[in-house]
Protein backbone atom coordinates (compact mmCIF):
# COMPACT_ATOMS: atom_id res chain seq x y z
CA UNK A 1 0.00 0.00 0.00
CA UNK A 2 2.79 2.41 0.85
CA UNK A 3 4.22 2.11 -2.67
CA UNK A 4 1.00 3.72 -3.88
CA UNK A 5 2.38 7.03 -2.59
CA UNK A 6 5.34 6.65 -4.95
CA UNK A 7 3.09 5.87 -7.92
CA UNK A 8 0.76 8.73 -7.04
CA UNK A 9 3.66 11.17 -6.78
CA UNK A 10 5.00 10.12 -10.20
CA UNK A 11 1.54 10.36 -11.80
CA UNK A 12 0.62 13.79 -10.42
CA UNK A 13 4.07 15.23 -11.12
CA UNK A 14 4.02 13.93 -14.70
CA UNK A 15 0.58 15.41 -15.35
CA UNK A 16 1.78 18.77 -14.00
CA UNK A 17 4.98 18.68 -16.06
CA UNK A 18 3.39 17.74 -19.39
CA UNK A 19 2.02 21.19 -20.32
CA UNK A 20 4.66 23.29 -22.06
CA UNK A 21 6.04 25.73 -19.49
CA UNK A 22 9.15 27.75 -18.72
CA UNK A 23 11.22 24.77 -17.53
CA UNK A 24 10.20 22.60 -20.48
CA UNK A 25 11.16 25.36 -22.90
CA UNK A 26 14.51 25.89 -21.16
CA UNK A 27 15.23 22.15 -21.49
CA UNK A 28 14.29 22.09 -25.19
CA UNK A 29 16.22 25.30 -25.89
CA UNK A 30 19.36 24.04 -24.14
CA UNK A 31 19.13 20.70 -25.94
CA UNK A 32 18.98 22.44 -29.31
CA UNK A 33 21.64 25.08 -28.67
CA UNK A 34 23.99 22.94 -26.58
CA UNK A 35 23.45 19.27 -25.70
CA UNK A 36 21.21 16.81 -23.86
CA UNK A 37 23.58 16.49 -20.91
CA UNK A 38 23.38 20.18 -20.03
CA UNK A 39 19.62 20.13 -20.52
CA UNK A 40 19.40 17.25 -18.06
CA UNK A 41 21.15 19.40 -15.43
CA UNK A 42 18.25 21.81 -15.72
CA UNK A 43 15.83 18.90 -15.29
CA UNK A 44 17.62 17.64 -12.16
CA UNK A 45 17.46 21.07 -10.53
CA UNK A 46 13.86 21.60 -11.65
CA UNK A 47 12.94 18.36 -9.90
CA UNK A 48 14.24 19.77 -6.61
CA UNK A 49 12.23 22.96 -7.13
CA UNK A 50 9.12 20.91 -7.86
CA UNK A 51 9.52 18.89 -4.66
CA UNK A 52 9.89 22.08 -2.60
CA UNK A 53 6.77 23.59 -4.16
CA UNK A 54 4.81 20.43 -3.39
CA UNK A 55 6.09 20.51 0.18
CA UNK A 56 5.07 24.16 0.62
CA UNK A 57 1.64 23.42 -0.84
CA UNK A 58 1.28 20.51 1.57
CA UNK A 59 2.42 22.60 4.52
CA UNK A 60 0.31 25.71 3.99
CA UNK A 61 -2.17 25.20 1.17
CA UNK A 62 -4.82 27.53 2.62
CA UNK A 63 -2.36 30.35 3.27
CA UNK A 64 -0.86 30.07 -0.21
CA UNK A 65 -4.29 30.09 -1.84
CA UNK A 66 -5.20 33.31 -0.05
CA UNK A 67 -1.84 34.86 -0.85
CA UNK A 68 -2.18 34.38 -4.60
CA UNK A 69 -5.81 35.48 -4.56
CA UNK A 70 -4.91 38.70 -2.73
CA UNK A 71 -1.78 39.40 -4.78
CA UNK A 72 -2.89 39.12 -8.38
CA UNK A 73 0.13 41.14 -9.50
CA UNK A 74 2.20 37.95 -9.24
CA UNK A 75 -0.05 36.23 -11.77
CA UNK A 76 -0.03 39.34 -13.99
CA UNK A 77 3.80 39.40 -14.03
CA UNK A 78 3.85 35.70 -14.94
CA UNK A 79 1.39 36.28 -17.79
CA UNK A 80 3.42 39.21 -19.15
CA UNK A 81 6.67 37.25 -18.90
CA UNK A 82 5.18 34.28 -20.76
CA UNK A 83 3.87 36.61 -23.48
CA UNK A 84 7.22 38.35 -23.96
CA UNK A 85 9.15 35.08 -24.17
CA UNK A 86 6.49 33.68 -26.51
CA UNK A 87 6.85 36.63 -28.89
CA UNK A 88 10.63 36.23 -28.77
CA UNK A 89 10.39 32.60 -29.87
CA UNK A 90 7.90 33.49 -32.61
CA UNK A 91 10.30 36.09 -34.01
CA UNK A 92 13.35 33.87 -33.58
CA UNK A 93 15.73 33.73 -36.51
CA UNK A 94 18.94 31.81 -36.99
CA UNK A 95 21.90 33.73 -35.67
CA UNK A 96 25.52 33.66 -36.78
CA UNK A 97 28.04 31.17 -35.43
CA UNK A 98 29.64 33.87 -33.29
CA UNK A 99 26.34 34.72 -31.65
CA UNK A 100 25.61 31.09 -31.02
CA UNK A 101 28.97 30.58 -29.34
CA UNK A 102 28.46 33.52 -27.02
CA UNK A 103 25.02 32.19 -26.11
CA UNK A 104 26.49 28.82 -25.33
CA UNK A 105 28.91 30.39 -22.88
CA UNK A 106 26.09 32.34 -21.28
CA UNK A 107 23.73 29.37 -20.97
CA UNK A 108 26.47 27.06 -19.69
CA UNK A 109 27.31 29.07 -16.58
CA UNK A 110 24.33 28.31 -14.37
CA UNK A 111 22.27 25.36 -15.58
CA UNK A 112 21.43 24.17 -12.09
CA UNK A 113 20.36 27.62 -10.92
CA UNK A 114 18.32 28.13 -14.09
CA UNK A 115 16.42 24.89 -13.65
CA UNK A 116 15.78 25.45 -9.97
CA UNK A 117 14.64 29.07 -10.29
CA UNK A 118 12.34 28.39 -13.26
CA UNK A 119 10.68 25.53 -11.38
CA UNK A 120 10.55 27.12 -7.94
CA UNK A 121 9.57 30.70 -8.88
CA UNK A 122 6.43 29.60 -10.65
CA UNK A 123 3.08 30.63 -9.07
CA UNK A 124 0.88 28.53 -11.41
CA UNK A 125 2.73 25.39 -10.31
CA UNK A 126 2.11 26.24 -6.65
CA UNK A 127 -1.60 26.56 -7.41
CA UNK A 128 -1.47 23.26 -9.29
CA UNK A 129 -0.05 21.47 -6.26
CA UNK A 130 -2.58 23.09 -3.95
CA UNK A 131 -5.41 21.79 -6.13
CA UNK A 132 -3.75 18.38 -6.56
CA UNK A 133 -3.25 17.86 -2.82
CA UNK A 134 -6.80 19.02 -2.13
CA UNK A 135 -8.14 16.44 -4.61
CA UNK A 136 -5.99 13.71 -3.05
CA UNK A 137 -7.37 14.52 0.39
CA UNK A 138 -10.91 14.54 -0.97
CA UNK A 139 -10.94 11.44 -3.17
CA UNK A 140 -8.10 9.18 -2.02
CA UNK A 141 -6.69 9.59 1.49
CA UNK A 142 -5.47 12.26 3.87
CA UNK A 143 -2.11 13.62 2.82
CA UNK A 144 -0.51 15.98 5.31
CA UNK A 145 2.65 16.50 7.31
CA UNK A 146 1.18 14.05 9.84
CA UNK A 147 1.39 11.25 7.27
CA UNK A 148 4.12 8.71 7.99
CA UNK A 149 7.64 9.75 7.01
CA UNK A 150 8.08 6.70 4.80
CA UNK A 151 4.92 7.51 2.83
CA UNK A 152 5.86 11.18 2.43
CA UNK A 153 9.38 10.24 1.38
CA UNK A 154 8.07 7.95 -1.36
CA UNK A 155 5.54 10.58 -2.44
CA UNK A 156 8.22 13.26 -2.88
CA UNK A 157 10.60 10.79 -4.56
CA UNK A 158 7.77 10.05 -6.98
CA UNK A 159 7.34 13.77 -7.66
CA UNK A 160 11.04 14.12 -8.42
CA UNK A 161 11.07 11.08 -10.70
CA UNK A 162 7.98 12.22 -12.58
CA UNK A 163 9.36 15.71 -13.14
CA UNK A 164 12.81 14.79 -14.41
CA UNK A 165 11.47 11.91 -16.54
CA UNK A 166 9.00 14.19 -18.31
CA UNK A 167 11.64 16.86 -18.86
CA UNK A 168 14.02 14.21 -20.20
CA UNK A 169 11.41 13.19 -22.77
CA UNK A 170 11.04 16.84 -23.75
CA UNK A 171 14.80 17.01 -24.19
CA UNK A 172 14.80 13.93 -26.44
CA UNK A 173 11.97 15.41 -28.48
CA UNK A 174 13.85 18.69 -28.88
CA UNK A 175 16.98 16.82 -29.92
CA UNK A 176 15.04 14.87 -32.55
CA UNK A 177 13.51 18.06 -33.92
CA UNK A 178 16.91 19.75 -34.04
CA UNK A 179 18.44 16.87 -36.00
CA UNK A 180 15.75 16.87 -38.67
CA UNK A 181 16.75 18.30 -42.06
CA UNK A 182 15.54 21.74 -43.06
CA UNK A 183 14.57 24.63 -40.83
CA UNK A 184 13.26 22.48 -37.96
CA UNK A 185 14.72 24.64 -35.20
CA UNK A 186 12.85 27.72 -36.34
CA UNK A 187 9.62 25.71 -36.62
CA UNK A 188 10.12 24.28 -33.14
CA UNK A 189 10.73 27.73 -31.67
CA UNK A 190 7.56 28.97 -33.34
CA UNK A 191 5.62 26.11 -31.79
CA UNK A 192 7.07 27.01 -28.39
CA UNK A 193 6.22 30.69 -28.93
CA UNK A 194 2.62 29.91 -29.84
CA UNK A 195 2.29 27.58 -26.84
CA UNK A 196 3.61 30.25 -24.45
CA UNK A 197 1.29 32.91 -25.83
CA UNK A 198 -1.65 30.50 -25.53
CA UNK A 199 -0.69 29.76 -21.92
CA UNK A 200 -0.55 33.49 -21.12
CA UNK A 201 -3.94 34.04 -22.79
CA UNK A 202 -5.55 31.20 -20.83
CA UNK A 203 -4.06 32.49 -17.57
CA UNK A 204 -5.26 36.00 -18.41
CA UNK A 205 -8.79 34.81 -19.11
CA UNK A 206 -8.84 32.85 -15.84
CA UNK A 207 -7.64 35.94 -13.98
CA UNK A 208 -10.40 38.08 -15.51
CA UNK A 209 -13.14 35.53 -14.89
CA UNK A 210 -12.14 34.77 -11.32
Amino acid sequence: MITFYLILGILISTIGALPLGAVNIAVINTTIKEDTQKAFRIALAAGIGEVLLAFFALHCSMELTGFFENNQWIQIITIIAFSIVGVYFLLYKKSSNHQRKSKRIQFGTSKFLTGFSLAFLNPPVVLYWIVAISLINKHFFELSLQTSLAALFLFFIGIYMGKISTLYLYSKWGNRMANKPGDSKTKLFRIIGIALICISLVQGIKLLII
